[in-house]
């Protein structure tokens, strides 16, 4: 118990230096932008159309991303509803928050799950735009806890749970 109390602190702490060190009012508007390339609507309209189109490689993408997007959100909530964790800005005091549509529980990110499982699976197939959609997926957890909704541990499980996903759909399915 003595060292979750202490996870929890460290990453109560962290939490706090990251929403409130970094808040602006340029983030402001950015963050929740970035929260979106997240969604469900986003998601599902890429891939949407990367299924449907013509080309072999760019719709094999799409179905992989789709197929590792299910399998990682079927995850994802089975685990909110078991940890059951509640949202930071519920219980920490004096963090900055936006009101952003979200759910009941924190742990993990489903947003940050989401957006490593399509990201991950994309620098698969596209190695050389790794970078880049590394630094995408992790913006949009960064923006989770800039919105003070997940902790730091939230958004690495959901990173974590992500990748997973992407790597098992792209070699065995």
């Amino acid at each position: 118990m003595k060292i979750l109390n202490h996870i929890q602190h460290g990453d109560t702490f962290l939490l706090k230096t990251i929403n409130i060190s970094l808040k602006c009012k340029c983030l402001d508007i950015i963050m929740p932008l970035v929260t979106r390339l997240a969604s469900k609507f986003s998601l599902v309209t890429f891939c949407l159309f990367t299924e449907l189109n013509p080309n072999p490689f760019i719709h094999m993408i799409g179905l992989k991303c789709t197929i590792s997007l299910i399998i990682s959100t079927i995850i994802s909530q089975v685990f909110k509803q078991s940890v059951s964790r509640i949202r930071p800005f519920l219980i920490v005091n004096n963090l900055n928050i936006q009101k952003i549509g979200i759910d009941e529980y924190s742990f993990p990110s489903g947003h940050t799950t989401a957006a490593f499982s399509v990201c991950v699976m994309i620098s698969l197939f596209c190695p050389s735009i790794t970078f880049l959609l590394m630094l995408l997926a992790s913006l949009v957890g960064i923006s989770r806890i800039y919105l003070g909704v997940h902790y730091p541990s939230d958004v690495f499980a959901g990173a974590i749970l992500g990748t997973l996903s992407s790597f098992l759909v792209f070699y065995l399915i």
